[in-house]
């Protein structure tokens, strides 16, 4: 006798996501990850002060030099009909200011930059997983912050493929080509993360 064949799982899309995951709602966090959605873990308090501290930062100088916006998670970001991200930081530019949605929830499209903090639960679905999905759809750097080594290192993405451009440790100050002029110092940081724990 035969086994009757699984029926395959449909692939939810962003509007699937939009529709369970309401902007009203006060629980659990959900990223849509290849047509899945994906509870989110609460963050550690090392990755909260690096996002606050980074974040504020890069909101401070993007507005004294008026070079676009910046955003922090939970914000949605609808980059194509599988998946919706919520990366901890993103930027746009004033030449993509476009993709904020009218209702005033999210994005859909590719912000200049994206930043993801890794963690122990989140670790190898960032680098395997949302990495070539942000290149693919046009983000043009994504910081990938690594709290265990200290390091931030810098992947630009050119739509077919994804590149680690450059690393910093904690001593450096970050550069980059997408936030012009921006320059973050990591070292109170990272000196900030250490004194905490």
């Amino acid at each position: 006798m035969t086994q009757p064949k699984a029926k395959p799982r449909t692939k939810l899309t962003n509007a699937d996501y939009t529709a369970m995951t309401p902007p009203a709602n006060s629980g659990p966090r959900y990223q849509l990850i290849n047509g899945e959605l994906i509870e989110m873990s609460g963050a550690s308090d090392a990755h909260q002060v690096f996002a606050l501290r980074c974040g504020s930062a890069m909101l401070t100088q993007a507005d004294e030099l008026d070079i676009g916006e910046i955003r922090i998670a939970a914000y949605d970001v609808h980059i194509d009909e599988f998946n919706t991200f919520q990366p901890d930081l993103l930027f746009v530019s004033n030449a993509r200011r476009h993709i904020f949605n009218p209702d005033g929830h999210g994005i859909t499209g590719a912000p200049d930059v994206v930043v993801e903090i890794l963690s122990d639960s989140t670790r190898r679905r960032d680098l395997a997983v949302k990495l070539p999905v942000y290149a693919t759809n046009g983000v043009r750097e994504i910081w990938i912050v690594d709290l265990d080594a200290a390091t931030v290192t810098i992947h630009s993405g050119d739509s077919d493929t994804l590149t680690p451009v450059r690393t910093f440790a904690a001593s450096d100050t970050l550069t980059s080509d997408a936030m012009p002029g921006v320059a973050i110092d990591l070292a109170p940081i990272f000196a900030r993360i250490g004194a905490a724990h």
